[in-house]
């Protein structure tokens, strides 16, 4: 090797050195805000969980029965997409974007709205909005009127027919193990899509609040498996949810 070309190879090492120190850097801070996105989620979701608790507490064990599933709480939604364009109507209505504040029975027991939009929310969903938080007024999303991806539903939907399963919330008396019940999670739980919020590229992590009233990451598995387990047979294989499994 000549000179020269050592000479090059040495300069490349020295420039390349303190790139390496910047790209490291750029990571660690990525990753530490990433960390405090999901701290900050964490206490959301537990201030929400006192909030189930005290509805709980005033309404004889019942869980609250809401018109779609953001209008549990947090604010009266945009109804729009990513580009500006309304979602279809009977989205907005089904997934609560149309509530109005005074109707969503947890914000009589939150001061502060804000516990509704998660720090990392950056929308995705089927209907493609840039942040639940502003298309529907939640970054939230609870299991309401149906039993899906294994777990047992919780809240009752208004719009269901009166008496039915679907319009009938959860009382508290049926939930025989709380550590693993879950409540409610990030909006796009449980897929291991892109719009995975708090998950690395594939991984279906989301922050979830169950019936104990703790928060907590958790990974569930490929959207694959649990896009069978939709729901039950005929139209799934969902197997019943099931309080001795991981979770319910």
């Amino acid at each position: 090797m000549s000179l020269s070309a050592r000479g090059l190879l040495f300069c490349g090492c020295i420039w390349s050195f303190p790139c390496l120190l910047i790209i490291t850097g750029c990571l660690k801070t990525a990753e530490s805000q990433r960390q405090q996105k999901i701290t900050q989620s964490i206490e959301n979701q537990k201030t929400i969980g006192q909030a189930y608790s005290e509805f709980l507490t005033d309404n004889n064990g019942s869980y609250p029965k809401v018109r779609g599933a953001a209008g549990v709480g947090g604010k009266l939604g945009s109804g729009l997409d990513a580009n500006g364009k309304p979602v279809p109507g009977i989205i907005a209505q089904l997934y609560g974007a149309t509530t109005p504040e005074k109707y969503r029975p947890l914000n009589a027991y939150i001061t502060n709205l804000k516990s509704f939009h998660d720090p990392a929310d950056t929308g995705g969903g089927a209907y493609y909005v840039a942040s639940a938080w502003e298309a529907f007024g939640n970054s939230y999303q609870p299991q309401v009127a149906d039993d899906m991806f294994r777990v047992k539903r919780v809240l009752g939907e208004a719009s269901e027919k009166k008496g039915s399963y679907e319009a009938t919330s959860m009382h508290e008396s049926e939930i025989t193990k709380t550590s693993n019940k879950i409540i409610q999670g990030d909006w796009n739980w449980p897929y291991d899509r892109a719009d995975a919020w708090h998950a690395k590229q594939g991984e279906a992590r989301h922050i979830m609040l169950y019936a104990d009233g703790h928060a907590a990451e958790f990974v569930f598995p490929p959207t694959d498996k649990m896009l069978k387990w939709i729901t039950t047979p005929p139209h799934g294989k969902m197997p019943e949810p099931d309080p001795n499994y991981i979770w319910w």
